[in-house]
């Protein structure tokens, strides 16, 4: 999965994601207390499947799967696009962390 995009990112994972056929140039293997943003990214992913009931998605069909993926991702940039008006001077990592408000 990591290999069609070695030209155009890099992939953060822990180092129990070895491979057998050895690793791909992009994948960067992180070992405990390095690379910490990944930990960013999980906290938004885990926040967003609570807010957004992620876990509970039983679609019939692969459109109304998508659309549901698409409107979940509008719904992130929006709350993201709010929270840097209404508090641009907040640390990018900090600002991330006020979406937790929509959660309870």
């Amino acid at each position: 999965m990591v290999v069609p995009y070695e030209d155009q990112t890099i992939v953060l994972a822990d180092v129990g994601f070895k491979d057998a056929n050895g690793i791909p140039a992009n994948l960067q293997l992180c070992p405990r207390g390095t690379w910490n943003e990944r930990m960013l990214v999980e906290t938004a992913l885990s926040l967003i499947t609570t807010v957004c009931g992620l876990k509970k998605v039983f679609h019939r069909t692969r459109h109304h799967f998508q659309t549901r993926l698409a409107y979940v991702t509008a719904m992130f940039n929006a709350l993201l696009a709010l929270n840097r008006t209404l508090q641009p001077d907040a640390d990018p990592y900090h600002r991330l962390f006020h979406l937790a408000q929509y959660a309870l």
